[in-house]
């Protein structure tokens, strides 16, 4: 399956808010000026998506989903590698908040996360090599 991840722009938006509000439908999406989006697509079709902010100390990974007829084929994997690529030179920590039986909790291992409990909210925090 050929899968091509872009960055969301003023000429691709409403594209991706496509695609988020359909994993994420009941979810209230807010896209800062700073944030970067990038989304998969295929033959053209947005089929999944990741959510950052860079903030001052960290990045926060504020939301990835991909379409449930195309989840298990490496949508999300292509989606985490390109973020983490494109954020690795920040040399800053990357934070994303999730529920203990998320599944993708595997993902994020597969690409240096680990969790931390901060009381009943579960972190998954990637930690720059430097």
């Amino acid at each position: 399956m050929q899968i091509s991840i872009r960055e969301m722009s003023r000429d691709n938006a409403i594209e991706a808010f496509k695609i988020i509000r359909k994993v994420f439908p009941n979810s209230d999406v807010r896209i800062n000026y700073n944030d970067v989006v990038l989304f998969a697509e295929k033959n053209g079709k947005p089929i999944g998506f990741i959510h950052f902010a860079e903030l001052k100390d960290k990045i926060s990974l504020k939301g990835i989903g991909v379409d449930n007829n195309r989840r298990g084929l490496g949508v999300g994997t292509k989606l985490m590698k390109e973020a983490v690529k494109l954020f690795e030179s920040k040399c800053k920590p990357i934070y994303l908040k999730v529920q203990a039986d998320n599944p993708a909790v595997n993902l994020y291992s597969k690409y240096g996360f680990t969790l931390q409990t901060f009381g009943s909210i579960y972190t998954l925090v990637k930690r720059t090599n430097n």
